[in-house]
């Protein structure tokens, strides 16, 4: 290949003075010094330190003793050289040779990784694919040493059996011990010669093996991807160097052993590692607060640092009220995406305080490896944290509290008490460092805290800053507070660090969203002008006109028929049509197989795809209709299989179609088109308040609301309920459903996927532009087991998981059905395999293969007697190319990155795509109004719109908002239409008898009714943490936490596989149980839009009778009926209350004479002077009982324990008995009180939206 060095070396040399080019040496492509003096235009990416010691003289004496080097941190901070361009000194081709050199100072390796030191390609960036490695030079740590790698891609074979057969990768079976020195590693290779790859490490040569895709003869991938120094893959932490570099260079000729022995020097023997000095950090504390500081990356969990290495820099700093933590603060991506923290994490506490002079002592309760520090002291060390055997790991017994009081330590947190002496002035700096997380465990620290054991109070304080006279005590009480006020500040500090590392990318959807707007001035829709107001909602306007045309055209219909036509008509009606639809509508009304649609009179005589007529009026014989369904042959009968028309069925197709086949519609029904009355303020606000945060009004908005004179209160209620984060807990149970969302908390099991629900939380609460969270969906990003995108792309014991995937997208956002495509073309749709496959390879941006397992067996098609009615076009044994199948829907391709996974998200969110933003606010009108504009909202192939230029508007004021959803949802709920009461049937009806003159009846979702019987309550769910590992003792990976749920939503399946009572989570159980007979279901394997609505026997049942509502209608101490109980100055206010808070309404004059007797006898005497046993001291709500006895933890670890059982058989009981209640209340009027609550959630009103 011809170069054209000479250009290339004036360029480097131009760009970068110190890019040294041996002018004596034309082999020499590139050496990179890093001299302090030299002022680098190389592009600086992250954090870069420069002027590092580097290799200096006399321990390197071939460096100078001023010799500066670079640093980077491994959070994916690097440098860029772009190439030249094509045909550079920087790409090799076969025949050719590459040397590759540089002197590394590994800090750390954790396990199993691979980290860059230099390469072309496989950035990621511009558009480029993550196959394109052109060469590279990497360390890859293989038992606590660092081996060399050498790796390379040649171009992929579409029939390569093997995914990864494209990858070549070369590893040293030695390698050097990370920490202080400095090491020269080097790798020489000639392209198309296996044989010739030799490595050396300090001047010795080592042998390696191709430990992937095995040696070959092929020519590596070529291109102008730029070369990176200390990391690739868009800047992965797990690919990115953490420590210093030096004299890196690249070469076009092969090295010796000669050679090499004469590059690395050094007068330092080989000495063992050594631990480093311990000493107490010295750090800037502030007088007002606790310094939480977060370091990740630490070399090891199992030990402090080695001489020669270095805590990481602080990746955040937090002001805390007091030592005690029990999570940390999320880790996002560089888009604000959550990601895994890079671990172990150093998590350190650092405090000023003034305590009692003398002897005192300290407790500290930590998870893994920790050291405590007094004064420059180090007083107390912890251990590292053990892994976790599976199942028969002896119980653990309670950790002893050092005073009754003090709150019970969490299982297996490590509690050490310590004695230290207090100076005279009183003043301590305590530092406590702990190691949260490492390999094979969760980056979890329990709960963390420091206490200050005080003797002479009988109790444990935390310590916190200043006089220790402030610090609260470490009871249930008091650190129950604690910790609710450190997750506000917590969720306060995620949610400012997500929103600014989202806001990198504002730029490029600042213009994504600027075209989307020209867009929508180039395609304006015209709002109908209204017959009625001047001032009328554009929605209403749309509807409106709709009904005026249907009544002007009835009326005239209805003049011109005599008795005869109306009796065709309703012959046509009850007969005629139900007939099609049934037994044709599969495949001719729901879709136009063949092209032939039967659900008009003029898709008949249009004909399909032959061109022949179905039906010739007055003709049966000549029509094709009736010639399909008398056909001899199985092969053209239709219907087709055993699903063949009855004689009478076919003769009164006959007949009509020899009559002439009159199409007459019915006359309209006037409820079709008669609007229901609108909704009065109580119900408008019941309805709204459910829509927008999933929950009831509280008394109080809703008494601020009636009382409100104001004309603009809707309106002002309407923003105030879109500004609350709470609106995106409405939408959670929806997009799970619609996505299939289906985390485990146990092994995998099919389409199982990560927790991808908290990415969909942060967009919702970020209101992040729809076309954006698609986007970043389908980009799968961040940690796939720690709430990113990427969660989206696992697809458990699916042998095709990027098939599963594509198929929600296409019906999810696009409207395109593709189920069946999973293993043929569909019979019912247009879409084929290569279809759902096409998109599946851009999704896993690579060619795919159809497993065998997803395939239609040959010897299905052999010996049939009638046609199939699937089909196989695809030849399966033929890779699928990564393309986009459905052109018609973009009006032009726009300009897509070549990346297929990025070009797909375009395809599919760009402004070009309106089924994009037309499917969106059809689903949203649906969730609002009971029915779509276009239904089935999910498949619309074949359907058609009732209202297409209000769904067109919808679209447009959707994209010209920037895709704001909540924009969408007040357009909608600012509308007349919505305000009516929920009597329609539109749902049930065709897109030409859909009016929403009213909309639909909807019962509250499952979710809905869960969080509203905890809201009225005034209690929280009071469930377990869903987890099976509450000691953090195995990966996320392998055992996912979901948190305690504070919203319904956040429930997921509870099964445990193995159906073990061990395993159990009896209080959460109780409410998944009230979930499933109201339509949610856990265990999502496959999307769905609706939910089963029909009534059944088990929901009133699991209403008035399950354990789960019993405890919610508790008056239990602290909850909000004990509350009402005790403040109600009458029975008759007690009772209003009461409808307020449940029914949001005021109690009619009959039910407040009833309920106010009811409660009369009494009243007066319902609050106890004193009760036998002492208050019950207030708990946490997902603690054992106190009176129960403290349980050794159940977990993944010990559940096969024969003890295992017998506690949580116990558990279950005390789940059953359910909370306590108000000890101060007469019990007999209190059930009278729970009574009336009985009766209020067990009326359809409470279930139903008006």
């Amino acid at each position: 290949m011809a170069r054209n060095l000479s250009l290339v070396s004036c360029i480097l040399t131009w760009l970068f003075p110190f890019l040294a080019l041996a002018q004596s040496d034309l082999a020499l492509v590139a050496r990179w010094e890093f001299e302090s003096e030299e002022t680098t235009k190389l592009r600086s990416i992250g954090t870069v330190h420069r002027d590092i010691p580097g290799p200096r003289s006399p321990l390197y004496p071939d460096f100078d003793a001023t010799n500066t080097a670079i640093k980077l941190d491994g959070s994916g901070s690097h440098l860029e050289f772009d190439d030249p361009g094509t045909q550079s000194e920087f790409d090799f081709t076969s025949d050719e040779a590459i040397s590759l050199e540089a002197w590394v100072q590994a800090e750390s390796l954790r396990p199993g990784e691979f980290v860059y030191v230099l390469g072309k390609g496989r950035t990621t960036s511009s558009g480029a694919t993550s196959e394109n490695q052109n060469w590279a030079l990497r360390i890859r740590e293989r038992s606590q040493k660092g081996c060399v790698s050498f790796l390379f891609a040649t171009p992929r074979k579409p029939n390569a059996k093997n995914a990864d057969a494209h990858w070549h990768r070369w590893t040293s079976q030695v390698g050097f011990a990370p920490g202080r020195l400095w090491h020269h590693i080097a790798v020489s290779y000639r392209f198309g010669h296996p044989d010739s790859i030799r490595c050396w490490i300090d001047g010795k040569a080592v042998s390696g093996d191709w430990d992937m895709g095995g040696p070959t003869q092929e020519a590596p991938v070529v291109d102008n991807d730029a070369v990176w120094i200390g990391s690739s893959r868009g800047g992965s932490p797990g690919n990115s160097f953490r420590g210093s570099l030096d004299s890196i260079a690249i070469h076009r000729r092969l090295f010796d052993d000669v050679e090499m022995a004469q590059r690395y020097r050094t007068t330092d023997v080989e000495t063992p590692v050594r631990l480093a000095p311990e000493v107490m950090p010295e750090l800037e504390v502030p007088s007002e607060g606790v310094l939480l500081t977060l370091h990740a990356g630490m070399p090891s969990h199992t030990r402090w640092l080695n001489e020669g290495e270095s805590i990481p820099p602080a990746t955040m700093e937090i002001l805390m009220e007091s030592i005690l933590l029990d999570r940390l603060a999320q880790s996002f991506d560089s888009w604000g995406i959550r990601s895994a923290w890079t671990e172990p994490v150093l998590v350190r506490f650092a405090s000023d305080v003034v305590m009692p002079t003398g002897p005192q002592a300290l407790m500290m309760r930590v998870r893994g490896l920790s050291r405590l520090w007094c004064n420059g002291d180090l007083v107390a060390r912890a251990d590292p944290i053990k892994g976790s055997p599976s199942g028969e790991e002896p119980m653990t017994p309670v950790t002893a509290s050092p005073f009754p009081s003090t709150r019970m330590a969490e299982h297996r947190q490590q509690q050490i008490q310590v004695n230290i002496e207090v100076p005279s002035d009183g003043k301590v700096r305590l530092v406590l460092e702990t190691i949260v997380g490492g390999k094979g465990f969760r980056t979890d620290p329990g709960e963390t805290c420091l206490g200050w054991i005080d003797a002479q109070a009988q109790e444990v304080k935390l310590v916190a800053w200043g006089d220790s006279k402030r610090w609260i005590p470490y009871d249930d009480q008091h650190a129950i507070a604690q910790l609710d006020r450190t997750e506000r500040l917590l969720e306060r500090l995620d949610t400012k660090r997500r929103r600014k590392l989202a806001s990198s990318q504002d730029a490029y959807w600042d213009a994504r969203h600027a075209m989307a707007k020209r867009w929508v001035q180039e395609h304006p829709v015209e709002v109908p002008k209204s017959s009625s107001s001047q001032d009328v909602h554009p929605i209403d306007a749309f509807l409106e006109e709709k009904i005026h045309e249907a009544v002007r055209l009835d009326k005239q219909m209805q003049s011109q028929l005599d008795e005869a036509h109306k009796a065709s008509a309703r012959w046509l009606g009850e007969s005629i049509l139900p007939l099609l639809a049934s037994k044709c509508g599969r495949c001719h009304v729901e879709n136009r197989q063949g092209g032939l649609g039967l659900e008009d009179i003029e898709s008949m005589l249009a004909g399909g795809d032959s061109g022949q007529p179905a039906i010739v009026p007055g003709n049966p014989a000549q029509s094709l209709l009736i010639q399909r369904v008398l056909a001899d042959s199985s092969e053209e009968r239709m219907p087709p299989g055993d699903q063949g028309l009855k004689p009478e069925e076919i003769q009164s197709l006959k007949t009509w179609i020899s009559q002439g086949a009159n199409w007459i519609r019915e006359p309209l029904e006037e409820d079709q088109v008669r609007y229901s009355p609108k909704l009065d303020d109580a119900k408008f606000l019941r309805k709204l308040t459910y829509d927008l945060i999933g929950l009831p009004p509280t008394q109080k908005e809703l008494e601020e609301y009636l009382a409100d004179p104001g004309q603009d209160k809707r309106l002002r209620a309407i923003d105030r309920l879109l500004l609350d984060d709470r609106h995106a807990d409405a939408s959670m149970g929806y997009w799970q459903d619609v996505l299939a969302e289906n985390p485990t908390l146990i092994n995998s099991s099919l389409n199982t996927t990560g927790p991808f629900r908290w990415f969909l939380y942060d967009a919702f609460r970020d209101n992040k532009p729809v076309d954006r969270w698609v986007t970043e969906l389908i980009l799968m990003r961040g940690s796939p087991h720690e709430g990113g995108s990427a969660g989206f792309g696992i697809a458990g014991d699916n042998d095709a998981p990027q098939a599963a995937k594509a198929q929600i997208l296409a019906s999810a956002f696009l409207g395109i059905q593709t189920q069946c495509a999973r293993c043929h073309d569909s019979p019912y749709h247009r879409s084929t395999q290569e279809d759902l496959y096409s998109i599946a390879s851009m999704l896993e941006q690579k060619p795919l293969t159809v497993p065998k397992s997803s395939r239609v067996p040959s010897a299905f098609f052999e010996n049939k007697t009638r046609e199939a009615l699937i089909k196989v076009t695809l030849d399966v044994d033929k890779p699928v190319q990564p393309k986009w199948p459905w052109p018609e829907l973009l009006e032009g391709l726009p300009d897509a990155p070549e990346a297929t996974r990025e070009r797909l998200a375009m395809y599919v969110t760009s402004p070009q795509n309106q089924r994009f933003a037309r499917v969106y606010v059809n689903r949203i009108w649906r969730r609002l109004m009971g029915a779509g504009i276009v239904e089935p909202v999910g498949d619309w192939e074949g359907a058609k719109p009732s209202h297409r230029g209000l769904l067109d508007w919808l679209a447009n004021e959707f994209m010209k908002s920037r895709y704001d959803s909540r924009r969408l949802v007040r357009t909608i709920v600012t509308s007349q239409a919505y305000g009516r009461e929920a009597l329609g049937s539109n749902r049930k009806s065709s897109a030409a008898g859909r009016f929403f003159a009213a909309p639909d009846p909807r019962r509250l979702e499952a979710e809905q009714i869960v969080d509203a019987l905890a809201y009225c309550s005034g209690r929280s769910l009071d469930v377990e943490e869903l987890t099976f590992d509450p000691d953090a003792r195995r990966p996320a990976s392998n055992r996912l936490t979901l948190g305690i749920p504070t919203r319904a939503w956040m429930f997921a399946n509870l099964a445990n596989e193995r159906d073990r009572p061990s395993l159990n989570l009896p209080r959460a159980q109780l409410i998944g149980d009230l979930l499933l007979v109201f339509g949610w279901n856990g265990a999502r394997q496959n999307p769905r839009t609706d939910r089963e609505t029909q009534a059944n026997a088990l929901q009133p049942g699991m209403m008035s009778n399950s354990l789960a509502t019993q405890h919610f209608i508790r008056a239990v101490g602290g909850g909000a009926l004990s509350a009402l109980a005790r403040e109600a100055k009458t029975p008759e206010d007690l009772v209003r209350r009461l409808y307020q808070r449940y029914l949001s309404r005021m109690p009619s004059t009959h039910e407040l004479e009833f309920f106010s007797e009811v409660l009369s006898e009494g009243f007066e005497q319902r609050i106890l002077a004193s009760v036998s046993d002492d208050k019950p001291s207030v708990q946490e709500s997902f603690a054992i009982p106190e009176s129960a006895g403290p349980f050794p933890k159940v977990t993944w670890s010990n559940h096969l324990r024969p003890e295992a059982n017998q506690i949580a058989m116990e558990l279950e009981r005390l789940a059953r008995r359910g909370p306590a209640v108000d000890p101060w209340i007469e019990k007999q009027w209190r059930e009278r009180l729970e009574d009336m609550v009985w009766c209020m959630i067990n009326t359809d009103e409470f279930i139903w939206l008006p």
